[in-house]
């Protein structure tokens, strides 16, 4: 054991061992130190644990409803695709009857129409020619004669724009 300054070594006793009760004295409190240091870094470790046992249970939770919701999504997902594809099948049978009836239609205005219609512009990619008045050139609206491509027709029993005779 070093002496310290201004001590003289082989003096008093009692100097000596007051020195080593001072020396036991600061060992025992770096000692306790020590130990309340240890204690509360196990208290902080215990209290970090209760909160990372409590964020996982949130976590687990969490999950447990990400799970179910992507069930649900994906059950919802089947049932738009299966409405899709039947809306999608109705669609084409409807867009093949439309084709069968425009052919069926094209295929008896052709047959019935006369080659000259074609000129006259019967179909709707010729243009017609509309009169200063506004009125198609074959229409006459106040006597209700249609001309059309076979000749003048008058159309007996109407009175009027469309309106039955009394």
């Amino acid at each position: 054991m070093a002496t310290p300054l201004g001590w003289s070594q082989g003096g008093s006793g009692s100097v000596c061992l007051a020195f080593d009760q001072l020396r036991d004295v600061i060992e025992s409190q770096e000692e306790l130190i020590h130990q309340l240091r240890n204690v509360e870094e196990r208290a902080a470790h215990a209290k970090t644990k209760a909160l990372l046992a409590k964020e996982e249970e949130k976590l687990q939770f969490a999950l447990g409803e990400v799970e179910v919701l992507s069930k649900q999504l994906e059950k919802e997902k089947l049932a738009f695709e299966k409405a899709l594809s039947s809306i999608k099948s109705k669609v084409l049978q409807e867009s093949g009857k439309k084709d069968q009836l425009i052919t069926k239609c094209n295929g008896r205005r052709e047959a019935h129409a006369p080659h000259h219609a074609y000129i006259r512009g019967f179909f709707p990619n010729n243009p017609v020619p509309v009169s200063r008045a506004g009125f198609h050139p074959n229409f006459c609206p106040w006597m209700r004669i249609q001309a059309g491509p076979c000749g003048p027709h008058l159309r007996r029993g109407l009175q009027g724009p469309g309106r039955p005779r009394k």
